[in-house]
């Protein structure tokens, strides 16, 4: 059964010293009960991200604000992506509280995954939030 949920990518970053959170998501069409789905799914919409991230990089240096949590994989629906996300990224952007920021996307999410790329593996998805009552 098809999801009408998105999976959206987002980059916590510095540049030129100032606060950026490019974002970037796709609509969800099959199960990411299944892991294959999650994992190609995630790495198209991690992909595209990191490219125009990249891209960015032409306007100044970049820097990852979190090591373990500047990049991340995030289940939402539609209706909390366009009401609310647009003001917790913009609170994040102002005062730069990460952990704040991670309770607030934690309560509007189904399920937050940090990402990272691992030697010989590739990109590795873990879970450090699942909202079960969305």
């Amino acid at each position: 059964m098809a999801s009408q949920d998105y999976l959206i990518a987002i980059a916590l970053i510095e540049q030129n010293d100032v606060r950026a959170m490019p974002l970037g998501g796709k609509e969800i069409k099959e199960k990411l009960e299944e892991k294959d789905n999650l994992n190609k799914l995630g790495e198209e919409v991690i992909l595209n991200l990191l490219l125009r991230v990249f891209q960015r990089s032409d306007e100044g240096p970049l820097k990852r604000v979190s090591e373990d949590k500047g990049l991340l994989l995030v289940h939402m629906h539609p209706k909390r992506m366009q009401k609310e996300l647009p003001f917790i990224k913009s609170e994040w952007i102002r005062d730069g509280d990460t952990n704040q920021f991670l309770k607030y996307l934690g309560n509007l999410s189904k399920e937050i995954w940090t990402a990272s790329f691992v030697k010989y593996k590739g990109v590795e998805l873990i879970s450090i939030a699942k909202n079960e009552d969305i």
